[in-house]
């Protein structure tokens, strides 16, 4: 009922069909992100030999930096190309390889399978965010961009909010792998369902 009530007000909000998918793409993401983030430490610590505090932090740290380092290349490469089909495939290539590590964890069995995945979850966050912005900043509606962006952020937010709680509940009752299948399926959807705006996005 929750999530009915958040598709239908986006559905009857009058903005472009572009901003709505993207919205709804990453509803369906960020949500999946925070089923895990919060009990991430006690998947490392519990399920993996050796696990500890700092292999989380370890884990986290390689993460971002994996992201910081590749982010800004995948932005030149996008700026350099005319339209907004290399915004669009980086950016669903991005979410897809999310999606594959979340999978991947299922078999995680030591400490650097852990920060191998790590890094290529940076590297598919880097691929993924500099296209999904830069699509979502030109199609924003005239003289409605502040509140197309408060709407973005607060449907996100409540979507994370009841993940967070949910994840916790799914882990204690079916376990870590349905978690993590969980989350793989909730991400490729996210990504499936921006190839619906592939037809209007700008070719120039």
């Amino acid at each position: 009922m929750y999530y009915q009530t958040i598709f239908k007000s986006i559905k009857n909000y009058q903005i472009n069909l572009v901003i709505k998918i993207l919205t709804i793409s990453d509803f369906a993401v960020w949500s999946s992100y925070q089923l895990l983030m919060p009990i991430f430490a006690i998947f490392v610590t519990n399920k993996i030999p050796n696990g500890s505090i700092e292999v989380v932090g370890i884990a986290s740290a390689l993460c971002l930096l994996a992201k910081s380092v590749f982010e800004i290349p995948v932005g030149i490469y996008i700026d350099k190309h005319r339209g907004e089909k290399d915004d669009l495939y980086t950016s669903i290539f991005g979410t897809v390889l999310t999606a594959a590590v979340y999978f991947a964890y299922i078999f995680v069995g030591s400490i650097w399978e852990l920060y191998l995945l790590q890094i290529l979850l940076g590297l598919a966050a880097a691929l993924a965010f500099p296209g999904w912005r830069s699509i979502f900043t030109r199609h924003l509606d005239k003289n409605k961009e502040a509140l197309e962006w408060s709407l973005y952020d607060v449907i996100t937010g409540f979507g994370m909010a009841a993940s967070a709680a949910l994840g916790g509940f799914i882990a204690t009752i079916f376990g870590f792998d349905v978690l993590f299948i969980v989350v793989s399926v909730l991400t490729l959807i996210g990504a499936a369902m921006l190839l619906m705006i592939k037809d209007k996005i700008y070719q120039k």
